[in-house]
């Protein structure tokens, strides 16, 4: 990043508009590397940048796309115009809400788990393509005790209502009467809930516990964190 005004950089970083990025600079909010700076056209080098509080509080500087992963809990929508309940990227810093940070597919407002956002278009369109063949892995709470010929269906392929097509999961491991783990290549509309019912059970619950070779892991619910490298890398960028 080359060097810019001050105010250019606090809107870049999403704290909104350039007028008000200018009104935080000019009323002694920003702070650059421990010293504050009232002037908004005092040019900064984003490189050489250490430090930054705006209002008081440190801000990680954002640099090039952001690719992140959400433990999302229930009672939320994967929208930024949600209907009925809260939107995911109200878990995020406001200021990410400015950045065009969008979700990589979506999670029904009772589903859980695992949710990439980004705000790189290629690898929403790369993770999402059925080309790409990413797979998921969901941890999956049945009604009724769990037959093998529940997993004999599901394995084998079922019929979904209303859509004249079978679909069939890439594995399932039984964890317990009521739990298994199902792992699918596609990503129909509710597609685990429609796959169950038409093998004659029902969704209780359902959790994403995986994408690819990234595992959800100890984050808890609602909370955040951005992809390492090495994550990156495991999905080919």
């Amino acid at each position: 990043m080359a060097a810019m005004e001050l105010y250019r950089l606090l809107h870049e970083q999403g704290f909104g508009g350039r007028k008000a990025c200018k009104e935080l600079v000019e009323a002694g909010l920003v702070e650059v590397d421990g010293e504050v700076v009232d002037n908004a056209r005092a040019r900064v080098d984003p490189d050489t940048l250490e430090t930054l509080l705006v209002d008081g509080e440190p801000w990680p500087l954002v640099r090039g796309h952001l690719y992140l992963m959400l433990n999302k809990p229930g009672g939320y929508e994967t929208s930024h115009k949600p209907t009925y309940y809260p939107s995911v990227f109200s878990l995020l810093p406001w200021q990410y809400g400015n950045l065009d940070v969008n979700a990589v597919g979506r999670l029904d407002a009772d589903t859980t788990g695992l949710l990439l956002l980004t705000t790189d278009g290629q690898f929403v369109h790369a993770l999402t393509s059925p080309k790409k063949q990413v797979g998921k892995v969901y941890r999956v709470t049945i009604k009724h005790p769990i037959g093998q010929e529940l997993v004999d269906q599901l394995l084998a392929g079922v019929l979904l209502k209303d859509d004249d097509v079978v679909v069939a999961a890439d594995a399932v491991d039984v964890l317990d009467p009521h739990t298994l783990d199902m792992t699918l290549f596609q990503g129909k509309y509710h597609q685990v809930k429609r796959m169950v019912a038409a093998a004659g059970n029902r969704v209780e619950a359902l959790h994403r516990i995986r994408i690819g070779e990234l595992a959800l892991g100890e984050l808890a619910p609602g909370q955040w964190r951005h992809l390492s490298a090495t994550e990156l890398a495991s999905f080919g960028f």
